[in-house]
């Protein structure tokens, strides 16, 4: 029985330390839009390409990207875009025509 639990802590604290290395070094600072950017999204009509449009309002640059939610198909991610203070941009994303389309549409957010 301790020789289980032991197996048991150690296997957890391993899991633990691989997901926290696996973690890409730039995702711990994405966020969703805050305060400083407004984003809007729109879907196009036949509704496999939806696209987020963001403006800065901070004192900084930032960066964004469209992260959209395709259905039964893989999700996709736009290219990043570089916002200057005061400057809107835009970046979209296609799914697959295998799936079912636009399910929902957000962005990630990074200070420069």
């Amino acid at each position: 029985m301790r020789t289980q639990l032991r197996a048991l802590a150690v296997g957890a604290v391993l899991s633990l330390a691989t997901a926290v290395q696996a973690a890409p070094a730039d995702a711990a600072s994405m966020r969703p839009p805050g305060g400083r950017e407004v984003c809007t999204y729109t879907v196009t009509e036949e509704g496999y390409r939806s696209t987020a449009i963001c403006k800065n309002y901070n004192s900084h640059a930032i960066e964004f990207r469209a992260v959209v939610i395709c259905g039964l198909a893989w999700d996709q991610t736009g290219p990043w875009v570089r916002l200057e203070p005061g400057k809107r941009g835009n970046s979209s994303a296609l799914c697959s025509q295998l799936g079912s389309g636009v399910g929902g549409t957000s962005a990630d957010i990074r200070d420069l």
